[in-house]
């Protein structure tokens, strides 16, 4: 790219024209008075402080309004406050806010000690609110705080949710902007079971309710997604084949989709449609659901697909291959989601990303969706699934040659039975398991209420009671017991007129004792 160009789209005209050849993410206000440009901060001989890398453009004329070193490109898009002049901007560990697009002084700013992310509530009329994530600090937990503009002094505090396992959030409002889902992830799962990390997803409300949103499959969180209608929203989870559950802006779960290969959940702009996808290292399957019946309307496979968007009518959508996630193959299709796919555009270059053009809310009814027969959804589903692999030798026969190598991942897969020694082993790990004491019983909930309270009373007074003193006497039972049975072996041996050494007559000697201890210890002998 060498320059950056503004096109007017009813004429095709192009407004302006910026010479920004670095440029790596750009982001319209939603006047669409300014763009915003940020590129990669570069330090050099000449400049060993840098230049400044985040720059807010006039769309009229091309001219500079604002510009920064913005190093991270994490937190780098500043935020409006919908239907107003308000705008957002991270700097350090404040969020200022500016009004009437004056960048020169902020008018106001929220400023919390280890602040890393910030997102304000969609909705258009006020109240509006802002939510932030602070990490924690010196073994202290993190936490979501939200607050409503112009009100950031610590009492203002509209709601707050603290959690330990959280390197990273994720923070996604509803667009009423009254309730917002929380992915909270760490880099390392401590139970071993996923080499992806662990993640928890929490529902937090703008009336000071918090909860932790139940999920029936262990394994990663893919996606979540709110309904355009903000009374429900969709959850993607758990390993491969995943599952995917509905849930009320209460927590409660509605309804529970079957497991098959998906990470990705779209609803179109009436909330009345839902997509289930399986996209990046999956095959690229594409379900549609009718959210208000819970059937499924239609499947369709688009392979390499990067990216998916719903057009405004609500009834057609875009999947694309875009760079640089992959460099070959880049193109767009053009689907219905009852009438399959409509158009493929290929591209010869790379082609970095297919948007459709915005369009006012209103300007489409929501989609009246039909019943599909049982028949029809069948053949959609066997269309949409690649034919199994046959082997050269094994292909144009009818024999078990071809079916040895029929592959079905949604088949369950049956493990041989174990050998004795196998079994042996494996009852041994589950003692070992059983003996040690774990939280692995205990939900996410209960394991952060436990390690708060930990944190607040100093790790000390939060400490479970172990029975070391009962452990200890365990082991002392034990020990005396195999004395005792040594004695009553060098006995048999001295009844079979074998001569004793002296150290063995002297373990004799100690007989006497060695019962007196254990009913001491109230074991009968």
């Amino acid at each position: 790219m060498k320059q950056v160009h503004i096109m007017e789209m009813g004429s095709g005209n192009i407004l302006s024209s910026i010479n920004q050849p670095r440029t790596f993410a750009m982001y319209f206000s939603p006047d669409a008075k300014l763009l915003c440009t940020w590129e990669q901060y570069a330090v050099t001989k000449d400049t060993p402080a840098g230049t400044p890398n985040f720059n807010i453009w006039n769309v009229s004329d091309g001219s500079c309004v604002h510009n920064s070193i913005q190093k991270k490109v994490n937190g780098w898009r500043p935020d409006w406050l919908p239907g107003t002049t308000i705008c957002g901007k991270l700097t350090g560990q404040s969020v200022q806010f500016y009004e009437d697009n004056d960048f020169k002084t902020a008018k106001h700013r929220l400023s919390i000690e280890k602040l890393e992310v910030f997102e304000v509530s969609p909705n258009i009329k006020p109240p509006h609110r802002v939510a932030c994530f602070v990490r924690g600090a010196r073994g202290g937990p993190a936490s979501v705080k939200i607050f409503q503009y112009p009100k950031f002094t610590t009492g203002d505090v509209v709601a707050n949710k603290s959690f330990f396992k959280a390197d990273t959030v994720s923070i996604k409002w509803n667009k009423r902007g009254t309730e917002l889902l929380v992915t909270a992830a760490v880099d390392v799962d401590t139970t071993g079971e996923s080499y992806y990390g662990e993640q928890s997803l929490h529902f937090m409300s703008c009336t000071g309710e918090t909860s932790i949103v139940q999920l029936s499959k262990k394994g990663p969180i893919y996606d979540s997604a709110w309904s355009p209608l903000s009374n429900q929203f969709c959850v993607v989870f758990g390993f491969m084949p995943a599952k995917a559950c509905l849930f009320s802006n209460k927590c409660n779960k509605t309804f529970e989709f079957g497991s098959t290969p998906k990470n990705e959940c779209y609803y179109n702009p009436h909330g009345n449609l839902l997509i289930l996808a399986g996209f990046g290292n999956l095959r690229g399957n594409i379900e549609v659901w009718d959210c208000c019946r819970h059937s499924q309307v239609s499947q369709f496979t688009a392979p390499d697909t990067t990216c998916l968007e719903w057009c405004g009518d609500g009834c057609h959508f875009v999947t694309a291959t875009t760079s640089p996630r992959l460099r070959v193959n880049n193109g767009y299709k053009l689907w219905h989601y009852e009438g399959g796919l409509l158009q493929t555009i290929n591209f010869q270059n790379e082609l970095n990303d297919v948007q459709w053009r915005p369009v006012p809310t209103g300007t489409y009814t929501a989609p009246l969706v039909k019943l599909v027969t049982s028949k029809n959804l069948s053949n959609m589903i066997s269309a949409s699934k690649p034919a199994s692999y046959v082997p050269p030798h094994a292909r144009g026969k009818s024999s078990k040659a071809a079916e040895k190598f029929k592959l079905d991942e949604d088949e369950p897969i049956i493990q041989e039975p174990l050998s004795k020694s196998a079994q042996k082993n494996k009852k041994k790990r589950e003692g070992k398991k059983n003996k040690t004491p774990t939280n692995s019983s205990l939900s996410s909930e209960q394991q952060d209420v436990i390690q708060m309270a930990k944190y607040l009373l100093n790790d000390e007074a939060a400490q479970p009671t172990q029975p070391t003193q009962l452990a200890g006497e365990d082991k002392k039972i034990k020990s005396l017991r195999k004395k005792l049975q040594a004695v009553e072996k060098l006995k048999k041996q001295q009844s079979e007129g074998k001569q004793l050494e002296k150290n063995q007559i002297e373990k004799l000697n100690t007989e006497d004792s060695i019962i007196e201890e254990l009913k001491k210890l109230g074991v009968s002998v």
